[in-house]
């Protein structure tokens, strides 16, 4: 009996250890990077539109023009209808996969650019500010 005590005891306590490490490990992990940093950096006027089961969010955003953008169509769960971003203003249809996806938009000229996904439930805008105008 004291045996089988001892065993349990000797269990327990390597499952307690073990808890501890992948607690230990998933504490320590890096938090992820943001993709657009490099981006900006390199002189891109960047966005993230996070997608989510309720649609793009923000649904509209603004721009500057004449600068190249990137924006981030950032899918973070599969459990949504949109699978991907249509655009017939930038000549777009994009599959959107889990996670970070990258768009990149040149030579914007001021107006406002719709896209929606491709069940025409959920819509977006760009709009690209004049600078002349204030």
């Amino acid at each position: 009996m004291k045996r089988m005590t001892k065993a349990v005891t000797l269990l327990a306590g390597l499952g307690l250890l073990g808890l501890c490490a992948i607690w230990l490990y998933v504490q320590s992990k890096p938090d992820p990077v943001d993709p657009l940093i490099a981006e900006q950096a390199a002189g891109y006027q960047v966005a993230t539109i996070t997608v989510t089961a309720d649609g793009f969010v923000p649904d509209h955003i603004e721009l500057q023009p004449g600068v190249p953008a990137k924006i981030n169509f950032k899918k973070s769960t599969g459990f949504t209808c949109i699978k991907n971003m249509i655009s017939k203003d930038f000549g777009m249809d994009i599959p959107l996969n889990k996670g970070d996806n990258l768009i990149t938009l040149d030579s914007l000229k001021p107006g406002t650019y719709e896209y929606y996904c491709g069940m025409y439930m959920y819509y977006g805008k760009i709009t690209v500010k004049d600078n002349k105008t204030t």
